[in-house]
């Protein structure tokens, strides 16, 4: 595990290498994210989901010349190909320091996936907040189709008030049993409208959410007591998704404990097949976006 520490805030994170996974996360004493008890990413805990977040259905995807291409199916309940290929696989440490890291993964050309990529992901603790960001190089000589995602649980225990949970996404993924995009419709038809926030005891996602509203190219998940305090989720505007996801419990050190996952996410679920907000890299073409968390006051 890697230990990331900014003292003049109280700030501390804890980072996997396997998955370049963001596995506990206290801004100003807080203990935001919680590590799961068994201290690897179960339930896919902060993992980074590359080369693409979310499910293709069936495994099965058609690439621009037409081939049709497989992916092991990892979700077999649902007979999909879930959350990509590096997240079970260690990064390597490109550079640190007592409050950053950046680390990297190559991903090999293989008959699923027959695309060279260089990933790296940093996570860094400044002026008492978490910054994330990502950059993927396609190494190939062909166009290559990418998606990324990160998928954080965050915890609730930390506050002594309920919570509710805010977002400006204008529309949600409509999904079929095996949680595959069927269409799209707008929160409010759907039940699931978080522009006004919703309490968190009211609320059970596992959904896509998309057309959010960005202001400067910026756009936030909240987690707020009614006083208006709590920790907001930012991510720029290369991550068109906000997954979210409540468990009915998360295995914390501490003990089960309530969570939610909030996932900045590029593109939507099954978009190696909808092509959907999927990233398309050109030859030598790199890509970045950044992501963080911090708390609101």
């Amino acid at each position: 595990m890697i230990i990331l520490n900014e003292s003049s805030t109280g700030c501390s994170a804890v980072i996997s290498p396997v998955g370049a996974a963001l596995m506990a996360l206290t801004l100003s004493g807080n203990k935001v994210i919680e590590q799961v008890a068994s201290g690897r990413p179960e339930l896919y805990a902060g993992v980074v989901m590359a080369p693409w977040s979310g499910r293709v259905s069936d495994g099965k995807w058609v690439d621009a010349e037409g081939v049709e291409r497989s992916f092991q199916i990892n979700e077999p309940a649902r007979n999909n190909a879930l959350h990509g290929l590096v997240f079970e696989r260690s990064f390597e440490v490109k550079k640190s320091t007592t409050s950053s890291v950046e680390l990297y993964i190559d991903i090999a050309a293989t008959d699923g996936y027959p695309y060279s990529l260089r990933l790296a992901v940093s996570y860094e603790l400044e002026d008492g907040e978490l910054y994330s960001s990502f950059a993927v190089k396609n190494l190939s000589d062909t166009k290559a189709p990418f998606g990324i995602g990160f998928h954080p649980y965050i915890s609730t225990a930390w506050s002594d008030s309920p919570m509710q949970l805010q977002s400006s996404a204008k529309s949600v993924l409509e999904l079929n049993e095996n949680m595959i995009a069927t269409g799209k419709s707008s929160v409010s038809t759907a039940g699931k409208d978080l522009q006004s926030g919703k309490a968190l005891s009211d609320v059970t996602l596992d959904d896509d959410f998309t057309d959010l509203e960005f202001a400067n190219g910026i756009t936030s998940t909240k987690l707020l007591t009614k006083g208006g305090s709590g920790c907001e989720i930012w991510q720029e505007d290369i991550f068109k998704h906000t997954v979210i996801y409540s468990p009915e419990s998360f295995p914390a050190e501490s003990g089960s404990i309530a969570a939610i996952a909030i996932e900045p996410s590029t593109s939507e679920v099954n978009a190696f097949n909808t092509k959907q907000d999927l990233l398309v890299l050109s030859p030598g073409e790199t890509r970045s976006g950044s992501w963080g968390i911090r708390l609101v006051n």
